[in-house]
Formats: C-alpha cells, sequence, structure tokens
C-alpha cells in the first residue's frame, strides 16, 4: 500500500500536534504554569523547525551515502545466463535496500511488446520499447535491468547515447556450449529442416546475426565462469556504477 500525498500530509501533522501537545504537558506539570509551558513548547518547536531545515540543507550538499538510478542494457544469445545472472543479482540487490527492476525480454514479448515478430526492425522496436521504459525506471532511481537477447549493435549503441548511466553488459558464451546446454531445446529446433513442422525461424546465431558489441562496459564468460562468481562479478560492477 502506499499512502497518497493528502495522506501523508495528515500523517505528518497528526503526529506534529501529537508532539506539540506532549511537550506542552509535560512542561506545564514541571512548571505548574500554563504562560511558562506555552513560550517553551512555541520556542522549542520553532528551534527545532529551524534546525531540522538547516539540517537537510546541509546534507543535500554531502554525495556520501546517495545512489542513483541505473540503466543496465544485457546482451547475449539464448541460453547465455542473461536472466539466471538478472534474478540472482536483483534479488541480492533488493536484499541490501536497492530497488531493482528486471525487464524480461521472455515476459515483455508476451505483454508490451506483443505486436512485434522477430524481424531486425521489430527487434529494434522491441528494444526501443524495453530502452524507454528503463530510461523512466532510473531516472527515478530505480536500477533497471534489460534481460535480452539484443543483438544489434546499432540499436545498443542508441540506447547508451540515452544518458551517462546506461551501461552495456554482455553475457558471452560459444554456440557450441549453448548448442550443448540448450535448455529450452532452442538450438535443436533452430537447426532443423525448413520442412519440418517444430522449426524455428530467425534464431538469433543460427539463422539471424548476433553481432558482438564493440566496446561493453562490462564482459562476463558464462564459457568459463560458473554463475556465483558470474553473479559476484555483475553485483560488483552494479555497485561501482551506483555510487
Amino acid at each position: 500500500m502506499i499512502d497518497t500525498a493528502a495522506r501523508s500530509l495528515t500523517k505528518a501533522a497528526t503526529w506534529r500536534i501529537f508532539a506539540v501537545l506532549l511537550l506542552a504537558m509535560v512542561t506545564f506539570i514541571t512548571t505548574q504554569d500554563w504562560k511558562t509551558a506555552s513560550y517553551i513548547t512555541a520556542g522549542y518547536h520553532a528551534i527545532q523547525t529551524i534546525t531540522y531545515f538547516l539540517h537537510e540543507r546541509l546534507w543535500n550538499h554531502i554525495q556520501w551515502g546517495t545512489t542513483s538510478g541505473l540503466f543496465i542494457q544485457m546482451t547475449g544469445m539464448s541460453g547465455a545466463g542473461k536472466t539466471t545472472l538478472s534474478k540472482l543479482v536483483a534479488a541480492r540487490l533488493r536484499s541490501h535496500g536497492y530497488q531493482v527492476e528486471l525487464l524480461d525480454g521472455d515476459e515483455y514479448r508476451s505483454g508490451l511488446c506483443s505486436d512485434l515478430g522477430f524481424s531486425k526492425e521489430d527487434r529494434n522496436t522491441n528494444i526501443r520499447r524495453l530502452g524507454f521504459v528503463s530510461k523512466v525506471l532510473a531516472r527515478n532511481n530505480v536500477i533497471s535491468i534489460i534481460s535480452a537477447i539484443n543483438p544489434y549493435e546499432d540499436i545498443r549503441k542508441e540506447l547508451s547515447e540515452l544518458g551517462k548511466n546506461v551501461k552495456t553488459v554482455y553475457i558471452k558464451c560459444g554456440l557450441e556450449t549453448l548448442k550443448n546446454r540448450d535448455t529450452k531445446g532452442l538450438y535443436r529446433k533452430a537447426l532443423l529442416p525448413d520442412s519440418h513442422p517444430e522449426k524455428i525461424y530467425n534464431f538469433t546465431g543460427i539463422s539471424d546475426p548476433f553481432e558482438e558489441p564493440v566496446q561493453p562496459d562490462l564482459i562476463i564468460e558464462t564459457e568459463y565462469c560458473e554463475i556465483e562468481k558470474s553473479a559476484k562479478i555483475l553485483e560488483d560492477f552494479i555497485l561501482r556504477s551506483v555510487k
């Protein structure tokens, strides 16, 4: 449940009224003089308000302990470990108090991007939409992670130019390893003859290109790096980037 502005204001006002009455009562019990109690109560809360204002203004100029939003665009072929890593790292960051949103390519394909196919134009439109959502989240101090194949360098560059807080993370894994893993059976279907009813067309790395990123901010080679170590690398990179 999220409080409305009116509810938050009412809560703050009632709390302040309660504090004023409590101090006035305690002061009167101590002094047995309502006039003295009134002066002390008014003076105390005036000093407290001014002190709080100055305290907040001071902390506005101190960067220690602050974080900013971050926009991570992942790239890597199907089965490389993007979603597994994203979920693991997102859970770790949330346990440390960070706001994290994971934009899974497969999930958004069934909702926001359900009207798109797998041509280059549609793939780029898919990534642009995810990028727009991530940009909005990041400017509201959320760590936003796009977990999608994101195969084309031109659209990755386009997203990178949305702001300094956009980072490209390449989850790299060799094609032969991916074929051997094939946990969803997608590579097997992509390699079937064209006449086969289960054949998958426009499959990245087989019948559709995957362009390796030219200058990614981070490369994690899941072919050689176990999941826990890969997650630690990504987590540390994100923490360095938001501070």
